[in-house]
């Protein structure tokens, strides 16, 4: 009887243990090289879709309550929403995008990033057209420990 009891208590233990890393690893804060590294890969992922113009797959980068905050633009919010606007720029000839990370930063559950961006209008009708500015993205961290926009504003 001592025994099971002590079985039981150790396997408890050892439940609790596992699920307080699991619950440390979801809240986790990254260091500020790893938020650089996180940062740099979406930047990257980013703008290889954009690249293939893929509206669809741009969307999904962005969290559930996701904003685009376009320059002199009403605001944008929800994935078909802003599938749609990235759908409408791909349709006027927006290409060769590039993002250039500045700042990345941490607080909370939160990275935040400054940067440059860059791309190319192109159309039948003149030549390619180079345009750039200074973006600010906010990503937030998922239940699933994925990282996604919540606001993304640019000028």
């Amino acid at each position: 009887m001592k025994i099971s009891k002590v079985i039981v208590a150790v396997v408890l233990l050892a439940l609790v243990a596992i699920a307080a890393v699991a619950v440390y690893q979801c809240n986790a804060k990254p260091s500020e090289e790893d938020a650089k590294a996180i940062v740099s890969k979406l930047n990257t992922a980013w703008d290889e879709a954009f690249a293939q113009a893929s509206a669809g797959t741009l969307s999904s980068y962005y969290d559930a309550n996701g904003s685009l905050l376009p320059a002199g633009g009403e605001q944008v919010t929800g994935s078909q929403a802003i599938a749609d606007f990235w759908s409408g720029l791909f349709a006027k000839g927006f290409a060769e995008h590039q993002i250039t990370n500045v700042e990345t930063g941490i607080v909370g559950n939160t990275l935040y990033q400054r940067g440059k961006w860059s791309a190319v209008l192109k159309s039948e009708d003149s030549e390619p057209q180079q345009f750039s500015g200074n973006l600010h993205i906010l990503y937030k961290k998922q239940d699933d420990g994925s990282w996604k926009i919540l606001t993304h504003t640019w000028n």
